[in-house]
């Protein structure tokens, strides 16, 4: 073999090129920037920890609101990773000075941008992001900055983002509304009614929304699923009453989720005096993303092509650097081929396919060691609208009619027209 150092023996060489299995990152973790003013943990610097850690749950501290995510997550019968940042605020501070904070600055990496290096300095990356009370509504009439801040912390990560509209009604909430047009923000109204200690407390739905995200992610087993239609446990009712009936589309639940918010509505149809509704929905609804796109409208759908793209990124640092042979990259391609057939199998896509073109790939761009390779798939929506046509059916007498003829033939030795023949 001219092409290798001599030896006198035998050994052994890596001659092969084949597929590597890829690995999908967990897509579970919420992010969160909270107001902790007690918290044993540094300031704008990631913390991560699961919520059955009890010494990690203490350095949160008492006061603020981390403890109420950890209530939300544990109230759905789940453990969770977690991600926390905190500002640097006291027991007295502001709101504003909270939300001001709680914003920080993408150039120096603190707020809610320190989420952002959160995998590289926690080794977990947050895939949902809250930032409870303080991004919810607007302020002064324009945008609530701190959401803002978020939403570029989520759209860089590709992480979904959880806010509050924070509206009085149906009006201010539709209002808030057109603010966004991430497809990765996912708002939801109105805020829901909490046991407290001795009493009831009105909390951001945020929170019980994510966490209801991460439950069903553990129940199906992946970020492929939407998280309507579920139970959400830990919430008592909500802060106003939000109508809905069955079979009908004029009421407002369906107004919200047509604009792209999500709410929360009754097991069963409650009504008190005067047809007044119930404010006891604890059924999520609603699917879609503030996206005006509608290939990203729906909460699942953006998600798993999140997970899809985050996979294919990381999991083939494998093939770099290797020689480039027609080998190598079939090689590439059936790893990326047995991954979307998996995702097909499970549901999750209804189908995808990895491809090589040569008009893309001229000898030019090989020579410089470049490579292209195209991929599509095709992500499994959620059934939103369920119609069935109804009918009505004559054909159906005639069957009816041969049943009667042929019982009575059975039931008498002759039939009607031999009697009265006879």
């Amino acid at each position: 073999m001219a092409t290798a150092p001599f030896n006198h023996g035998t050994r052994i060489i890596d001659a092969g090129n084949e597929p590597r299995p890829l690995d999908v990152a967990d897509g579970s973790v919420i992010g969160a920037v909270v107001h902790a003013p007690d918290a044993d943990f540094a300031p704008d610097e990631p913390f991560a920890f699961y919520t059955h850690q009890t010494e990690a749950i203490s350095k949160l501290g008492s006061s603020g609101n981390a403890l109420d995510i950890i209530n939300a997550i544990k109230a759905q019968g789940i453990e969770a990773p977690c991600v926390f940042v905190r500002p640097d605020t006291t027991a007295t501070s502001t709101t504003e000075e909270i939300r001001n904070k709680m914003i920080g600055s993408a150039a120096s990496m603190s707020g809610v941008h320190a989420l952002s290096f959160a995998l590289g300095h926690t080794g977990v990356e947050p895939t949902v992001l809250i930032a409870p009370s303080y991004s919810a509504g607007q302020v002064d009439d324009a945008k609530n900055p701190l959401a803002d801040a978020v939403e570029q912390v989520g759209t860089k990560l590709r992480a979904i983002s959880v806010f509050d509209t924070g509206g009085n009604d149906a009006a201010s909430s539709l209002r808030i509304r057109a603010d966004f047009s991430s497809r990765y923000t996912y708002l939801i109204d109105p805020f829901v009614r909490v046991a407290s200690a001795t009493e009831v407390a009105l909390k951001p739905a945020s929170i019980y929304a994510a966490a209801l995200i991460l439950k069903r992610d553990k129940q199906k087993g992946g970020v492929y699923w939407s998280p309507s239609n579920q139970e959400t446990l830990g919430i008592l009712g909500t802060a106003r009453p939000i109508s809905y009936f069955d079979g009908e589309i004029d009421h407002e639940a369906n107004q919200l989720n047509e604009a792209g918010i999500a709410t929360f509505i009754p097991s069963r149809l409650v009504q008190g005096a005067g047809g007044q509704f119930a404010p006891n929905g604890r059924t999520l609804w609603g699917n879609r993303t503030t996206s005006e796109d509608p290939l990203w409208q729906f909460i699942n759908v953006v998600r798993t092509r999140a997970a899809l793209e985050k996979t294919i990124m990381r999991g083939f640092r494998w093939a770099n650097d290797d020689n480039l042979s027609d080998a190598h990259v079939m090689a590439v391609m059936r790893s990326g081929q047995a991954l979307l057939d998996e995702m097909t199998a499970i549901g999750a896509i209804l189908g995808g396919r990895m491809w090589w073109e040569r008009d893309l790939n001229s000898n030019a761009s090989m020579r410089s060691g470049k490579i292209r390779i195209e991929f599509d798939a095709e992500e499994a929506p959620p059934l939103e609208d369920l119609i069935f046509g109804s009918r009505r059916n004559e054909a159906y007498f005639d069957s009816l009619a041969e049943n009667i003829q042929r019982r009575m033939n059975v039931s008498f030795s002759t039939s009607i027209g031999d009697m009265m023949a006879g």
